[in-house]
């Protein structure tokens, strides 16, 4: 598996500040996406610091400027891998190099590529894919991450599972996440987080199951009991949603997103007078709720 970023840059010409405010743009752009991919991989438990396979890639629709390209970078001791085709009628050089570099030398790198790719008048520099240095191996494997799961212990593991979260790996924060539980830490948030982790994964039924044992474990619950309704409604489990939402209502009284739910799914199930008492209701709370606003007109002609 490799990680990849890809950029693609509308350069301005003909307005000196215009130039100097894109650079500074693309070059916030870049920092942004190198630290995304670094972020993700150091929560895998990748060592950034060892030399990485780091890929580069360009494209253009002239094969000519890409060999003249190809020749300048074989000679900085980038190994060649493929001037492949692309969409319409595009090529793209694609170069590799196992190297040590830090968020800003790999910044600084990018900067030197772009330079080197309008001096061969290349259509544009696309970005770079980091990976294994041995390029039949997987960055990160799940022999290499149940070995870094074990460094941490209790508090630190379940931070680990939250990092993974937020940055929406979640196969990995599945993983973290079952162990917690199994280690008793924290394990109302552990199946409220594996449950919107496996829905995140598409695993929808067993990831209701998991938001249902953390009502259990905690019945004041809020936002486990507010997930449950959104996703039963978004499967088409109306009769539940309305349940869990209203499970919901009475944690947290007069909310107007809470209301709306519960109106939107007695709509589902045919119940028009009562969902038509509850979108009104929602609109008393909050008159910006857009949802209510659309579910009211829908309700015209459903009610007596």
């Amino acid at each position: 598996m490799k990680f990849r970023i890809s950029k693609i840059f509308l350069f301005l010409t003909f307005a000196t500040s215009s130039k100097s405010q894109n650079t500074a743009t693309n070059n916030l752009g870049d920092i942004k996406q190198i630290n995304s991919i670094f972020d993700k991989i150091e929560a895998q438990g990748v060592d950034t610091k060892q030399k990485l396979l780091y890929g580069y890639f360009f494209f253009d629709k002239d094969n000519s400027k890409l060999e003249k390209l190809k020749t300048d970078l074989i000679n900085q001791s980038y190994k060649f891998v493929e001037i492949a085709n692309r969409d319409k009628g595009e090529l793209m050089l694609h170069v590799e190099k196992a190297e040590q570099l830090t968020r800003q030398t790999l910044f600084d790198k990018e900067q030197h590529l772009r330079q080197l790719a309008s001096q061969y008048k290349i259509e544009r520099y696309d970005g770079f894919d980091v990976g294994n240095p041995v390029p039949t191996k997987p960055l990160v494997s799940k022999e290499s991450f149940s070995s870094f799961i074990l460094t941490k212990k209790r508090n630190a593991l379940f931070d680990l599972g939250i990092k993974l979260y937020n940055l929406e790996i979640n196969d990995k924060a599945e993983i973290v996440f079952r162990e917690c539980i199994k280690q008793n830490i924290k394990t109302d948030t552990a199946y409220y987080k594996l449950g919107n982790t496996l829905i995140g994964l598409n695993k929808i039924d067993e990831g209701i199951d998991q938001l249902e044992k953390a009502t259990k474990v905690n019945p004041n619950y809020l936002s486990a009991f507010y997930n449950l309704g959104a996703t039963c409604y978004d499967n088409q489990k109306y009769q539940k949603s309305l349940l869990y939402y209203q499970q919901a209502d009475k944690l947290r009284p007069n909310d107007d997103s809470i209301i709306y739910g519960i109106a939107a799914s007695q709509f589902a199930i045919q119940q028009y007078d009562k969902s038509l008492e509850n979108c009104k209701k929602a609109l008393q709370l909050n008159s910006d709720n857009e949802n209510a606003k659309i579910l009211l007109k829908m309700l015209k002609g459903k009610t007596m």
